[in-house]
């Protein structure tokens, strides 16, 4: 019993130190749930785009300047996407996104170059999106 004791206790110890060793590169956190959405896809002079809101919420004090990028590795296997990395864009076409301290809501266009077939394969925001900070 003691072994299992300890053996939680370092394991614990490790996830802390791992945690707080690995520096987080901006204080926002993206809100997975209900609150962040899928809104639609287009084509346009080579390019793909798709549209989400985003639930942000930024955790520290002040403003924050954050880009926002994906990967969607499935829109590439069906010919959607030529590669899986996609940049965020505002509504404007910047690629910088200014928050508040708090929770914000964000429309990103999702931007990739388009590969021919015209199909999505999910209509939910990319699986893996980088929040850093511009």
């Amino acid at each position: 019993m003691p072994k299992r004791i300890l053996s939680a206790l370092l394991c614990a110890l490790l996830l802390t130190v791992c945690c707080s060793c690995s520096g987080s590169e901006s204080d926002v956190i993206l809100d997975n749930s209900e609150n962040s959405s899928f809104t639609d896809f287009y084509t346009e002079n080579g390019r793909v785009y798709i549209e989400c809101v985003l639930n942000l919420y930024n955790t520290s004090d002040g403003e924050r300047n954050v880009r926002i990028t994906a990967i969607d590795n499935e829109d590439v296997k069906i010919g959607l996407l030529k590669s899986p990395e996609l940049k965020g864009l505002t509504e404007d076409g910047g690629d910088v996104f200014t928050l508040k301290s708090g929770e914000n809501k964000v429309t990103v266009l999702f931007s990739g170059e388009f590969a021919g077939i015209y199909q999505i394969t999910r209509r939910e925001i990319p699986r893996f999106i980088s929040i850093k900070d511009a």
